[in-house]
């Protein structure tokens, strides 16, 4: 039953709620711009009154209550919301990371501009019509000379910065995926914080505020997903696989991989399986690394290759004003010492395959005329690994359709008609990071058209095909080593420069044509004033010498410019997507769990009154008992 000092007792937890309370609005007003914070309130409910039912019951009427007690204090949070933001987030830095690179390779490109490497080649174009028209003058040599140094400075330069980028990525790469292992020990040594808390019957709501901003950083960096089946353990995914179970941690790992250039891949610590990232930072910097920064270096590489190339084997026809002829106008440098291309590609000590990236055959050939023969040529397959291509061709067929029909086709290689006439097969690139590049994988036909018609294989056959493969397949051409040449050292645009031989002596430019005076091959030039050879090297310009993409030079290297402007542009779009979904969540979540001065405030003068309201409670119970204990019978 209540007793003399039940109203005492009553007033005490009175004052006791809202001394809390006022402590809880306190802490809310206080943490007002704390990063991460989410408004606390005191959660209360009536206490037991007395008198149960039972059969010693006191017989009076109705329940007394023993006021009020704070049975918890929560925060106030929409875990919806949040899950919501968790997956926005990793949209958002996956676009993000995108658009600042895209944005970088932009500034590298530096289109639209009067400096770059478009205005560049046409320089040299200009360059070299000049010295056609006068082919005597060392001063339009000279002038040549500087503006193609400043083709192949441009050319390295691009070629090196994107190379930094890669490297910038990849140190990114490191950075992420130890961030992403620091973070999984933060949540996971919360985790066990947590647990201990609530077992004693508390909320540990700053544990939860600082957890749910270690795994809001998380998601911007992966995509996660969290699920809390058992209520005593939350579960933290990257795709199918948890990183964060309780306080457990199933890190992440780096491994160098050799095939791309020793740069980092992400693997799981406890059983090395590689990370699939469908989401986030991660994915974005990876696909960056591996498939935007390797275009654009492939890009770079085979615009560098085709030019060095296509002008090499004009110029090497040609004879300067010192009647020199057989020069490059370009310094290739081979991956291989052997003249025959023969490679170590396994690296234990022998040649085991052969590397060639141009074949010409050693016949003329008519675009208009019919081949005359059917057969079927086979080719490697132009993705790294893929099965190879077979062309069916028949005698009614024309040269130009089969043609055609090569470069329309999934090969590894290019085919045109040289200068000379003479049938060419080029390699394409590679889309991947994986070296070598610019390599012919297979050249076989069943039929006469490389064999006989028009020279390039010496005999038919699977047995007598070309193959990468084989160590000393040259052999198998029936050309010499004049009419191949050896696949390039890899990065072509970081090396790429003009023959030290015409540097120092202009007058080794070949801008002169040669006439064959024997009948087996040029052998007299036409003389000072002839300045054929530097015209047939400025009509590149209007050719499609990037074959297989049917374009010129400066096509090219627009496609590409707008390739990577189109990604950008792109990345830009997706990312004001995300900011402005992710503004509209962060103002849902603001109006939830942000702290509202006004309202606190108001609160505070609630619990104010309350509180005073308690403690005249208690003064008048203490009065009563005042007049009980010192004035009665007096």
């Amino acid at each position: 039953m209540a007793g003399s000092f039940f109203g005492i007792e009553l007033g005490k937890r009175s004052l006791q709620q809202f001394k809390t309370s006022m402590d809880v609005a306190g802490q809310n007003i206080a943490n007002l711009k704390t990063e991460g914070y989410s408004r606390q309130r005191v959660v209360t409910s009536t206490v037991e009154p007395l008198y149960d039912p039972s059969l010693n019951r006191p017989n009076k009427a109705g329940q007394i209550g023993q006021g009020a007690e704070i049975t918890t204090i929560e925060r106030v949070r929409d875990e919806f919301i949040d899950s919501r933001i968790y997956l926005e987030s990793s949209s958002k830095g996956y676009w993000n990371t995108r658009f600042n690179y895209l944005r970088q390779v932009e500034a590298i490109q530096n289109e639209p501009s009067a400096l770059n490497l478009r205005t560049d080649l046409d320089a040299v174009w200009d360059g070299l019509q000049e010295v056609a028209n006068n082919p005597t003058e060392l001063a339009t040599r000279n002038v040549l000379v500087e503006r193609t140094n400043r083709v192949t400075a441009t050319v390295n330069h691009m070629s090196s910065q994107i190379r930094s980028l890669r490297d910038n990525t990849n140190t990114l790469v490191e950075s992420k995926v130890n961030r992403i292992n620091e973070l999984s020990s933060f949540i996971a040594e919360l985790n066990k914080k947590i647990l201990q808390v609530e077992s004693m019957g508390d909320n540990p709501n700053d544990y939860y505020d600082k957890r749910d901003m270690y795994i809001e950083e998380l998601s911007n960096l992966a995509d996660i997903t969290i699920k809390s089946l058992d209520p005593d353990e939350t579960i933290i995914y990257i795709g199918s696989r948890h990183l964060i179970q309780g306080d457990k941690v199933s890190g992440l790992e780096l491994q160098r991989n050799g095939d791309n250039q020793g740069y980092f891949d992400v693997y799981w610590k406890v059983d090395g399986v590689k990370t699939e990232f469908k989401d986030g930072e991660m994915k974005g910097l990876l696909e960056i690394r591996d498939k935007d920064l390797v275009k654009a270096t492939n890009d770079l590489n085979a615009l560098s290759i085709n030019l060095m190339d296509s002008f090499n084997s004009i110029h090497r026809s040609g004879f300067g004003l010192n009647q020199e002829t057989g020069i490059d106008y370009f310094n290739m440098i081979p991956i291989t010492t052997s003249a025959n291309g023969d490679y170590d590609l396994d690296e234990d000590g022998a040649n085991d395959s052969t590397l060639l990236f141009k074949v010409s055959g050693t016949n003329q050939l008519d675009n208009d005329s019919l081949i005359g023969a059917n057969g079927t040529l086979t080719f490697g397959n132009a993705t790294r690994g893929g099965n190879n291509v077979a062309i069916n061709y028949s005698a009614q067929m024309k040269v130009k359709d089969l043609i055609d029909r090569i470069n329309m086709s999934e090969s590894n290689v290019s085919a045109y008609l040289d200068h000379n006439n003479k049938l060419v097969l080029k390699a394409r690139t590679y889309e991947d990071y994986n070296r070598p590049n610019f390599m012919i994988d297979r050249i076989e036909d069943s039929g006469d058209f490389l064999v006989g018609i028009s020279g390039v294989l010496l005999a038919s056959g699977a047995d007598a095909a070309y193959s990468y493969a084989n160590a000393n397949a040259a052999d198998q051409l029936r050309g010499d080593g004049g009419s191949y040449t050896v696949t390039p050292q890899s990065n072509v645009g970081q090396w790429i420069s003009l023959n030290d031989t015409i540097k120092r002596d202009v007058s080794f430019i070949a801008a002169s044509s040669g006439i064959d005076t024997t009948g087996n091959g040029v052998d007299k030039w036409k003389g000072k004033g002839d300045g054929s050879n530097a015209l047939a090297m400025a009509d590149l310009r209007y050719k499609n010498v990037m074959i297989d993409k049917n374009n010129t030079f400066s096509d090219f290297y627009s496609s590409t410019v707008a390739t990577f402007g189109s990604s950008a542009e792109t990345a830009k779009n997706e990312l004001d997507k995300q900011d402005v979904l992710l503004e509209f969540l962060y103002k849902m979540r603001q109006s939830v769990s942000g702290v509202n001065l006004d309202e606190e405030l108001a609160q505070m003068m609630v619990y104010q009154h309350g509180y005073n309201a308690s403690a005249r409670i208690v003064t008048v119970m203490d009065q009563l008992l005042d007049v009980v204990i010192n004035r009665m019978g007096v």
